[in-house]
């Protein structure tokens, strides 16, 4: 319970409100079974009512994980955008450090505070550490790859080499995160799709199951 407190705190909702969300929703399905049992509905659509309290309380806790992961998925995104900056800022001459500073006017919160991690870090050590611990915060590990560059371009006072060699490791990163985005947004309408079918297939068995005991009911009358 700890563990689901602190996802849903790292996503700054509120625990007690998504609890009594999930508390209505599993009551008013749990409603319906009953409701559907007093009416001498097939037991087995009740069955498949209470298979979907299991199934949907399954999800609506689970998913909070996805709802993190893609909180740091849109900060590795943030990364590219701002860092895009960053490059123009380098390639008119600007010091590494300068750069990174000048950015963080465009940083949400979060990315923020981590730019001001690194420049800090910075100004207390010299070394490519800083660079490293910066990277190691986000989810894609290219990024260290960025980082490493961008570091050799210091070390080697803005060399026009290390310059293109940082910007090619750049734009290399951001064409693969820009073809990864697009196949998962065909993932994810595959994924709808079948969804959508489960669905409906759940739905018609669901109907199937009440026409038959309907129809039972209305033969054992004649």
């Amino acid at each position: 319970m700890n563990k689901l407190k602190e996802k849903i705190a790292k996503l700054n909702l509120n625990f007690q409100k998504e609890m009594l969300t999930l508390g209505i929703i599993d009551f008013i399905l749990l409603a319906l079974g009953v409701a559907l049992y007093f009416f001498n509905i097939s037991y087995l659509v009740i069955i498949l009512v209470f298979l979907g309290i299991i199934v949907f309380s399954f999800y609506y806790l689970n998913r909070y994980d996805s709802m993190l992961l893609k909180k740091e998925l849109a900060l590795d995104d943030e990364f590219i955008e701002i860092f895009s900056y960053l490059k123009i800022y380098i390639a008119n001459k600007e010091s590494v450090y300068k750069a990174l500073t000048n950015i963080k006017e465009f940083a949400s919160p979060r990315m923020l505070e981590r730019l001001d991690d690194l420049t800090n870090e910075i100004d207390n050590d010299k070394t490519i550490q800083p660079f490293i611990n910066f990277a190691r915060k986000f989810k894609n590990k290219v990024i260290e790859e960025v980082m490493i560059a961008l570091f050799e371009l210091i070390n080697n006072g803005n060399n026009e080499a290390y310059l293109n060699q940082f910007i090619k490791i750049f734009e290399d990163f951001k064409n693969r995160r820009e073809n990864e985005d697009k196949d998962k947004r065909f993932r994810l309408f595959d994924t709808i799709n079948m969804m959508s079918l489960v669905g409906s297939g759940y739905i018609m068995i669901i109907l199937s199951f009440c026409v038959i005991q309907l129809l039972g009911e209305a033969t054992n009358g004649f």
